[in-house]
């Protein structure tokens, strides 16, 4: 898991899909509302509110979850990759550091 502390308190779900959605572009799906399963080859699972999948075709292989959780004056983003053996290496490696990238310069061109 990795940890990425953005200084907004406001931010949502619904905000952060949008982004990730301009930023990764056409090729990921980014749905609000579902995480990964830690068993290989699963189907998303629901989760709370402030949890957003990001994955690549049916999100079942090559997939990590975002999780907000507010903290004062800003929010933690939590990035979880999915799978259990080797594509938790895999989806930490490339999907999640895409979607740390993505956080990092959308927030780096609105403080700017």
């Amino acid at each position: 898991m990795s940890t990425l502390t953005l200084d907004r308190s406001d931010l949502t779900a619904p905000d952060v899909a949008d982004l990730l959605r301009t930023r990764l572009g056409a090729g990921y799906n980014v749905l609000p509302g579902l995480r990964t399963s830690r068993r290989p080859l699963a189907r998303p699972r629901p989760a709370p509110a402030d949890t957003v999948l990001v994955g690549r075709g049916s999100n079942r292989l090559f997939c990590a979850h975002v999780t907000l959780v507010r903290r004062g004056g800003h929010t933690d983003v939590e990035i979880v990759p999915g799978g259990l053996g080797w594509e938790t290496a895999v989806n930490s490696l490339r999907l999640g550091r895409r979607i740390r990238r993505a956080l990092i310069e959308a927030s780096a061109s609105a403080a700017g």
